[in-house]
């Protein structure tokens, strides 16, 4: 009887039991997908375009999934303007947002985070701050559109719906959130217009290498530099701000990562 086996014993024996049931390794022949396939990590410098002055910095991690699709964890220090961004974002494998979630520090405080999920044709935010409280909101969006959430690390995502075929200057959807500085102001965001012009392909040298781009114009004000199929931004310019980010460091391993070329 059970009551006569040390209880070491009865668990033992329970766990060979648990063993025993389960399909070994020879049986399992089909192995699960990589959750990852390709890995890319790298940080930018913010500079002002007069002088270089440092502005702030920025570091990410890009990783492309076993189902083509990709997720970008964005990390912004923004020192001169007191603003710290934790940012993720999901892209399925057309770049259509799935999730995205963002934490603001703005101004030295706590603005608050906002949760993004999309639903078919709706996308549903909810948002939580020390002043604002809680509020949830949701929008109606097309098939394709994009998430501004404000690191530069992302920006290159707005371009892939662009058609270069058709080329010019075309109106493109963004949902842009606000990190403003305004506490009372919740973590949500407004479906707006994105005007994106392809500029043609550049060789730009940057301190993380030399990079074959494609040179886009956001919003007639944003001139960007986007490398390779993960559409990695290597430049961003905005003359009007005087503010530049460059990529300083980039690393990557995994599946048909294409490395730069180093400065000589």
């Amino acid at each position: 009887m059970i009551k006569n086996i040390p209880w070491i014993t009865v668990c033992t024996m329970m766990w060979l039991a648990v063993v025993a049931g389960l399909p070994t390794a020879a049986a399992d022949s089909a192995a699960p997908p990589a959750a990852i396939v390709a890995q890319l990590r790298g940080e930018y410098r913010s500079e002002t375009l007069a002088d270089g002055t440092l502005q702030g910095t920025e570091r990410f991690t890009l990783i492309r999934h076993s189902d083509g699709s990709r997720s970008l964890q964005m990390l912004a220090d923004l020192r001169s303007r007191g603003s710290w961004f934790n940012v993720y974002l999901h892209v399925d494998a057309d770049f259509r947002p799935v999730t995205a979630f963002a934490t603001y520090w703005t101004a030295g405080l706590l603005k608050g985070s906002g949760l993004f999920e999309i639903q078919g044709d709706a996308l549903r935010a909810t948002s939580r701050g020390p002043v604002s409280g809680s509020q949830s909101r949701a929008t109606a969006v097309p098939a394709r559109f994009s998430i501004g959430a404000h690191p530069v690390s992302g920006d290159g995502w707005h371009t892939a719906h662009y058609d270069r075929q058709t080329g010019g200057v075309q109106a493109l959807s963004l949902y842009s959130v606000d990190a403003g500085a305004d506490p009372s102001k919740p973590v949500l965001g407004t479906l707006l217009p994105l005007s994106v012009e392809y500029l043609g392909e550049e060789q730009v040298t940057v301190p993380a290498g030399t990079f074959m781009a494609q040179r886009f114009r956001l919003a007639g004000l944003n001139d960007l530099w986007v490398h390779g199929p993960d559409r990695l931004v290597v430049k961003s310019e905005l003359p009007r701000r005087g503010i530049r980010y460059v990529l300083v460091t980039l690393a990557g391993e995994g599946e048909a990562i294409e490395q730069p070329k180093q400065q000589r």
